[in-house]
This record gives C-alpha cells, sequence and structure tokens, in this order.
C-alpha cells in the first residue's frame, strides 16, 4: 500500500515517515541544510506481519505546493499531519482542501510532537482536527496521537497502517490490473552501471521488464529494463505499484522524460490540449470562479497553464459544483477519472478541483444542452451505465474514442455495446456505438427526404446515397448513416435501384423510345472485361450523336440503369457489384483489412487510370474509405448496396 504524507511545514512529516520506516525522505542537500522537504521523498517498510508500505513525504511549505500536488494525485490514503506544539496551520487547511476537491478516498489523521504539550493541548489538537476532517467529508477518519521522538503511538498506528493495508491487499488480488499501463513520472535520475531511472506511482495496468512503453506527450519509443517496487527488484509491478522503471530509448538532445511526462501503452499517446471536467469550487476560494479565468492546471505530475470555461454558467461559486472545459498552454496526458487540481495564476491560491470527464472535448458547441446531457452521462463512474447513458443522450457514440478515454481495449467496449443491445457500426479503424432507437429515427429522416426529392423531381427514380447522406449532414456520422440505410432497405422501406435510393411506393417509368434504346445499350455494357466502353464508344455503336448519347445516359443514371464512374464512362449496377467484390475479397486477404490501387488492378485486369476512376467512385460511395496508400471496405456500406 502506497500512502501519502501533508501537513503544514516542520509538523514532522518526514520524522513520522523516519519513526514508521527507519529511511530519512529528505533527499536532497538543501533539504537537509534547511530542515524541510522541497521536493518529493519516499521510504518503504515492512512491517512486523510481513505488510509492505511506501510513503510519498510531501513538501508542506507554500512555495513547492506543485511538488506536494505532484505526490498526490495518483495516491488514493493520506496521512494528514498535526503537530500538537502548533495545531492546524495554513498548509494543513489547503492540504485538506486538496483532498476533498479530488476524492481522496481514505484519510487518517496523525497528531504528532505529542511529547512536547500536556494531555490536554493533545485532546485539543485532536478535536480540532476532527472538526476540519468532519468539515470536510472525512467524519469516520480515524485520528491517532504519536511521537516520532519517543515512540509513543509508533506501534498503534503501525498496526492501523497494518490493517488499511492487509484490506487493499486483498482487494487487488481479488481483481486484474484494469487497463493498459499508463505511469505519471515524478522524478528522473541516472545510475552508475544501470542508467535512467523514472519513477511514480503506476495508474492502471501492469509492467514487466521488456515491455515496449511510449514516453507521452512526447511520442518516443522507451524499452522497460528492469522493474524495481519496495526497492527491489520485481517481474510485474500493477495498478497502484509505487515503482521505479529503469528504461531506454533514443531522446533527441533536451527531449528526455521529466516530470510531468507520462510513460504508458503506446495505445494510450493520444496528447491532448482540450479537457472537460466535473469540478468543485474550494469552499476557500477568495470568489467566484469565472469562465475565461486563467488557471494553473495540476494533472498527474504536470503544471500546466491554462483557461477554464464554465459550461451552461458563467461562474460558479465557493463550495459550488459544476462542468468545465479547460484549454491548456500545451499538450498533455489526459485519460477518463484523471484527478485534477486548479490553482490561480500566480499560483498562490487553490480555486478547484476534480476529475477528467471527456480528454477529447470539441471546442464548438461545448455547452448547447445536448452536450451537457452528454457530459451528464459521462461522469458516470461504470463504463457500461455510462455508454447506456451517452446512447440515450446521442444515440450514437464513436466507440474507439470512449475506448480509449476509459482505457479501454476495443473488444471490451464491443463487450458493453453487445450487453447493452446496442448496434455496432462502422469499420475496425471508425466503429460507433448507436442505439436501435437512433437508427430507427435516422431512418425516418432518409425516407422524409426521399418522399420530398420524389415529390420535386417525380420523373426520376431516386437519388445517389452521397446525394442523400448530404441532406444529413451533422445529424450523424457517415457510418451511422450507413447502418441506418441498411436496415431500411433489409425491411423495405427503402430499395435500392441499381445505383439510386427511393422509396418502395415510388415507380417512375422510362418513355417507350428510352426503353427501346436501353434494350440495345445494355448488351453493350455487360463486358466480362470490367471496361465498358465510353461514351463516344457507345455512341458510334448505336449510330448516335455523342452529345445526344450523353444525355441518354444522364437519363438512365437517373433511373439506376447505369452509374457515372467517371466523366465519360458509365457502368452497370452488376459490374459496379463485381467490382465492389473485388475490393472486398483483396481487403479480407489482407492481415491489415486493406489493399492497395495495384493490387485491385491487378486482380481486376483493367488498367492504371481506370482503376483510379472505379477506386474513387468506390470511395465518393461509401463502399471504401481511403487511409494513406490503401484502402479499407466499409462493411455497413457494402451491406447497404446489397
Amino acid at each position: 500500500m502506497i500512502l501519502a504524507t501533508a501537513g503544514h511545514i516542520d509538523h514532522g512529516k518526514t520524522a513520522l515517515v523516519r519513526a514508521l520506516t527507519g529511511v530519512d525522505a529528505d533527499r536532497l542537500p538543501e533539504e537537509k541544510r534547511r530542515g524541510l522537504t522541497i521536493d518529493l521523498g519516499f521510504a518503504y517498510t515492512t512491517l512486523p506481519d510481513g505488510t509492505e508500505l511506501g510513503f510519498v513525504d510531501v513538501p508542506g511549505h507554500e512555495r513547492f505546493l506543485p511538488n506536494m500536488l505532484a505526490g498526490v494525485l495518483s495516491i488514493d490514503r493520506v496521512l494528514l499531519i498535526v503537530a500538537a506544539d502548533d495545531g492546524p496551520r495554513p498548509q494543513t487547511l489547503e492540504h485538506l482542501d486538496i483532498l476533498e476537491l479530488i476524492g481522496i478516498g481514505e484519510v487518517t489523521g496523525v497528531v504528532t510532537k505529542i511529547d512536547r504539550v500536556d494531555a490536554a493541548r493533545r485532546e485539543e489538537v485532536t478535536a480540532e482536527l476532527a472538526a476540519l476532517l468532519a468539515a470536510s467529508g472525512y467524519r469516520e477518519a480515524p485520528i491517532l496521537a504519536v511521537s516520532s521522538r519517543s515512540g509513543e503511538g509508533i506501534a498503534t498506528l503501525a498496526a492501523h497502517l497494518a490493517e488499511r493495508a492487509a484490506t487493499t491487499d486483498r482487494q487487488r488480488a481479488a481483481t486484474e490490473p484494469r487497463g493498459r499501463f499508463r505511469l505519471p513520472i515524478d522524478r528522473v535520475f541516472s545510475l552508475p552501471g544501470i542508467g535512467m531511472v523514472v519513477t511514480g506511482t503506476a495508474a492502471s495496468g501492469a509492467v514487466a521488464p521488456g515491455d515496449r512503453l511510449l514516453l507521452s506527450p512526447r511520442g518516443i519509443d522507451v524499452r522497460v529494463r528492469g522493474v524495481h517496487a519496495h526497492n527491489r527488484a520485481v517481474e510485474r509491478a500493477a495498478a497502484g505499484d509505487r515503482c521505479a522503471l529503469n528504461i531506454v530509448g533514443s531522446f533527441p538532445e533536451g527531449g528526455g522524460p521529466g516530470r510531468g511526462h507520462w510513460l504508458l501503452a503506446p495505445e494510450l499517446h493520444e496528447p491532448t490540449s482540450r479537457i472537460d471536467i466535473a469540478l468543485k469550487v474550494s469552499r476557500a476560494a477568495p470568489g467566484p470562479l469565472r469562465s475565461g479565468l486563467p488557471v494553473h492546471v495540476h494533472l498527474g505530475t504536470e503544471d500546466r497553464v491554462g483557461r477554464v470555461a464554465i459550461l451552461g454558467r458563467n461562474t460558479l461559486a465557493p463550495g459550488e459544483e459544476g462542468l468545465a472545459q479547460l484549454d491548456i498552454d500545451g499538450p498533455v496526458g489526459a485519460l477518463w477519472g484523471d484527478r485534477i487540481v486548479l490553482r490561480d495564476h500566480g499560483a498562490l491560491r487553490t480555486l478547484a478541483g476534480g476529475r477528467v470527464i471527456d480528454p477529447f472535448s470539441p471546442r464548438r458547441r461545448r455547452a448547447r444542452p445536448e452536450r451537457l446531457a452528454a457530459l451528464e452521462a459521462l461522469r458516470e463512474t461504470d463504463a457500461g451505465t455510462a455508454l447506456d447513458a451517452l446512447l440515450g443522450s446521442d444515440g450514437f457514440v464513436a466507440l474507439a474514442l470512449f475506448a480509449l478515454a476509459r482505457n479501454l481495449t476495443l473488444k471490451e467496449a464491443d463487450e458493453l455495446v453487445v450487453a447493452g443491445g446496442f448496434v455496432r457500426c462502422g469499420d475496425a479503424r471508425a466503429p460507433y456505438a448507436a442505439s436501435a432507437e437512433r437508427l430507427d429515427g435516422l431512418a425516418g429522416r432518409l425516407e422524409e427526404i426521399l418522399a420530398e426529392m420524389h415529390r420535386r423531381e417525380a420523373e426520376i427514380l431516386g437519388v445517389s446515397r452521397p446525394a442523400l447522406f448530404r441532406r444529413l449532414r451533422g445529424e450523424a456520422p457517415e457510418p451511422v448513416l450507413d447502418a441506418a440505410l441498411a436496415a431500411a432497405t433489409a425491411v423495405g422501406r427503402i430499395v435500392r435501384d441499381g445505383a439510386v435510393l427511393r422509396l418502395p411506393t415510388h415507380q417512375p417509368r422510362l418513355t417507350r423510345e428510352d426503353e427501346k434504346l436501353w434494350q440495345r445499350l445494355e448488351p453493350l455494357l455487360m463486358v466480362d472485361d470490367l471496361r465498358p466502353p465510353r461514351v463516344r464508344e457507345l455512341a458510334e455503336a448505336l449510330a448516335l450523336e455523342p452529345e445526344i448519347t450523353a444525355r441518354l445516359m444522364k437519363r438512365f443514371e437517373r433511373f439506376g440503369r447505369v452509374a457515372s464512374v467517371a466523366a465519360n464512362r458509365y457502368f452497370l449496377p452488376g459490374t459496379i457489384a463485381r467490382l465492389t467484390d473485388v475490393a472486398r475479397e483483396l481487403a479480407a486477404a489482407d492481415p491489415s483489412g486493406s489493399f492497395t490501387a495495384a493490387a485491385f488492378k491487378d486482380r481486376s485486369g483493367v488498367g492504371r487510370n481506370l482503376t483510379i476512376e472505379i477506386l474513387e467512385y468506390l470511395d465518393r460511395v461509401g463502399v471504401t474509405r481511403r487511409t494513406g496508400d490503401s484502402r479499407i471496405v466499409v462493411d455497413d456500406a457494402v451491406a447497404a448496396l446489397g
């Protein structure tokens, strides 16, 4: 179990750690000289019953408060220390305020230096500390009195910590570490014969020697050579462990790791500079928290400058809770649930604290009612409950981003989708979850648009998929629209007629003359080599002027008989289906699920220029999606095409 000490300067935090562990956590020469903790100190001990404890000794002086924040933002248990001969002081109150704001789960009050006072004073300070803890929501917090000098009460405190540690150890043993590995770096140093070492408290997941990690937000690959926890080499460190990692990597000049950086699984590297948070304004804040206020943002072990925007209102009064967006001056690592503390621009006062609820928040429409409803859904602690609430609010969710924010794998996110009875749509690179109600509503909107277009252009058979989707731009992402269209065509609410879509009740017909021309034209387009004639070649075969033939092909396209793949070449729907099959087979045969234009040219047998035109057409109608030099097949779009 890892604990942090907190409290006013010279209240005996370091002495208490030394009495419990035998280790002096003041490691810097300046700390020795000045007799105070400037940076984070660390110590470990094994109690007589075998219980292992780790201590993070955080500084109490107000000038070193950022270092204190680096020590407690990833800690769940804190010893709040008050000297009996001094009583609660300014840093006591500020540290307690921070613990309340960031939701530290467990606090134990410790009254130190009891050898310097009489029994009445001891009881007085104990009562003051109890009142402060109760006012901050820690009414049940135990309070123990000790003297680090005489040893009085140290055994009782050690027994208390051993009991709490045993409970924590049982809980951790019963569950596997959740999520992929993340560690906020609070110290970096080098050791002779070993090399670079970084330390921190693992926020999630597990790490072992040989693992490949990423230094974020810089995006530099590193390899873990060794892992230490509790001052010894271990084969594995997991969430909640205080650990030191011996790492190697190719760092540019001045680009090595430092406090504020993260070591994490490569899949979690997604630096952000705009995050939405749920926060509470400090009851001791000098005034309301206002939108536009510049602030210091403490996140993980990072201290950055940013600007706060209160969502849904302009201010939050001291003691009030609400939602806010932070615009930070540079990229940071953040995921859902990370603790945050806001201090004023001069870093003199603690203003507010809370947790990240959306690390990838939008700048536009950030305070719309629907966005605020989505943020309320995202506040849910359980990921499945949050997904249910979010889909109930928005109707669809970008699944990869939701999974990343919650430190879930896509497989775990898919399981939540299935458990909630929702629909997964889109491809593996851009998956979405959607509610059946939302898809049904979108299908209804597609029908409304088709009905309107049929009334306006009754002589036209239908419209293309891209033209139909353009009318719904902004209402839902394309994969969700494809899923709604596929559902509507599956039950006959919308009919695909060749290259166009129409309502089943809409049945315009070609003129008798055009039908006769179609009987002559269709055989010319039914080619085995997937290369139908150009318009001028069709004109020659039909003995018509090229301009007349071009207008004729446009009419046939409006009736879904052909599709315009290029300006001078039209394909039958059956030919398009064969080309779609080629794309699907190539993607299925490749481990990455993608294919190149060269592979498509070789498989289809058409020339290079026509290959590019065909693939650009498949991109336009949503059958494929280009990613770099390759393409993937969009399953929902293929289903919608039938």
